[in-house]
């Protein structure tokens, strides 16, 4: 890791390590000058299940000082990597303790761990006396309540223009003792295991189960939340980024509730939906906290019972063809003066289509891709033919002046004929809309419900693997997608 002045290594090391003699002329250090050491030990607070740690955000308080100390350095920018409290206090410092909320979502704080380090220094004197750089060596001892301990160490070298000649030398001397070199310190939470929301997920295969694909959405988007959670809390505090959040969250949930347990899937609905109609800054309510609750629970154990234990590649594909060919449906009975409750359940279908073909991207990469892209002038047409809520439209007339009320007859008559226009429009250019959407279909090469017993069918092939393959609808021959 470079530095203004110099170079710093960083290296993990076993605690019993010895490292081999850093002096001489093969790295120029002619001696090290030892500092008194320093031992602190610190308490690491958090709740019984650990859901500060979860997400790597550590809170300990130190002992010999009475400070308390914030290490999140995961959180960057929106968080400081590491926040010292000026002065010893009793209790959490307001300041701190708002950072959290959003993490603990009213779980109790209390001590978990103990954390003693021992801490060495030496500045490193070169052959004419000068200071030419720093080392540190940390090692830290922890232990919980349960009786577990875990020691690990620390190394960090801080040289003045090095020589690379030099340089080489002293990162063998510390990777022959055992060590490893770093670009940064893992925080306690990830040496401990216990991060298990910290790391971004990678792109899920077909392949994996679809509590795990579900498990990745729900977690991506409680990470997103818990962003705008804190950016809110550490700037203005608008919170218009978390009412897009839940706007968001409603579109995805909508998408994914055909794998979903349908009970949750509406409370977690309905949880969103009273969220976003509160008036006050929504980061302060319990509102909000509830809904990074059931995305907690959710994300750790998904509520996909209908479909637990398949495969994510045909749970999602037949789910994808059934809403898109649900739409088709829809759309191709659809005339000028259907009735609004049939233009309005079109366009939820659409949305939900489109929303569920971006959640698939992860899993069917290109096809996906298409298919959403074919999806969006669907969805977005149809947005246009929906009425709006006569409650929006209605104006008190009086106090108005006759002028004022025949411009407010002309805007509503504006308003009605511009939806009347847009389904005139959307019937007459459905043939083309629909003609470019369906060569994109994703289909199931097997449907992930389970086959009933019997000999298979005439002119069928068996299918040794039936999660992973697609077929598009155009697709002729052996042509096939695997995601």
């Amino acid at each position: 890791m470079a530095a203004l002045n110099g170079e710093v290594l960083l290296f993990d090391l076993p605690p019993s390590a010895a490292v081999a003699n850093l002096t001489g002329p093969t790295t120029g250090i002619h001696r090290l000058v030892a500092r008194p050491p320093v031992h602190t030990t610190a308490t690491v607070i958090d709740t019984a299940d650990h859901r500060l740690l979860d997400w790597a955000v550590e809170l300990s308080r130190i002992a010999e000082t009475g400070q308390w100390v914030l290490r999140a350095p995961h959180w960057t920018p929106t968080l400081q990597a590491e926040s010292i409290s000026p002065q010893a206090e009793d209790d959490l410092p307001t300041d701190l303790a708002d950072l959290l909320v959003p993490f603990r979502r009213g779980g109790i704080l209390g001590p978990r761990l103990s954390v003693d380090t021992q801490r060495r220094q030496f500045t490193l004197e070169g052959a004419a006396g000068a200071a030419i750089g720093e080392l540190s060596d940390e090692r830290h001892r922890i232990g919980s309540h349960a009786g577990q301990v875990t020691a690990y160490r620390n190394v960090t070298l801080h040289l003045n223009d090095p020589d690379p000649d030099r340089l080489h030398t002293i990162k063998a001397a510390f990777v022959a003792a055992g060590g490893t070199p770093v670009d940064a310190f893992a925080p306690l939470a990830v040496r401990l295991g216990l991060a298990h929301h910290s790391g971004r997920r990678s792109s899920l295969s077909a392949k994996a189960p679809i509590e795990q694909y579900v498990s990745a959405q729900l977690e991506s988007r409680w990470r997103r939340l818990l962003h705008a959670d804190l950016e809110a809390r550490t700037g203005s505090g608008d919170d218009a980024a978390l009412r897009d959040g839940v706007a968001i969250l409603l579109h995805e949930l909508a998408g994914l509730e055909p794998v979903l347990d349908a009970e949750w899937a509406q409370q977690a609905q309905q949880v969103a939906r009273t969220a976003a109609e509160t008036t006050r800054p929504l980061q302060y309510t319990e509102r909000w906290l509830r809904i990074l609750d059931l995305l907690a629970v959710a994300a750790t154990d998904p509520p996909v019972h209908a479909v637990a234990g398949r495969q994510t590649g045909p749970v999602l594909a037949q789910e994808l063809e059934a809403v898109v060919q649900t739409l088709l449906d829809q759309c191709r009975t659809l005339e000028p003066y259907s009735e609004d409750a049939r233009w309005a359940r079109a366009d939820q279908v659409a949305q939900r289509a489109v929303t569920l073909s971006t959640l698939a991207r992860d899993v069917f990469g290109k096809p996906a891709k298409q298919l959403r892209k074919h999806l969006s002038p669907v969805s977005e047409a149809l947005t246009y033919t929906l009425r709006p809520d006569p409650g929006a439209l209605r104006r008190d007339l009086h106090g108005m002046s006759t002028a004022e009320v025949f411009e407010a007859g002309r805007a509503y008559e504006r308003t009605m004929m511009s939806v009347d226009y847009a389904r005139e429009k959307f019937v007459r250019e459905w043939p083309q809309l629909r003609d470019a959407l369906r060569p994109h279909m994703i289909r199931p090469r097997a449907p992930h419900t389970p086959a009933r017993p019997g000999p298979p069918a005439a002119g069928t092939t068996p299918v040794d693997d039936p999660a992973a393959a697609l077929v598009p609808a155009a697709a002729t021959g052996s042509a096939t997608v695997t995601p």
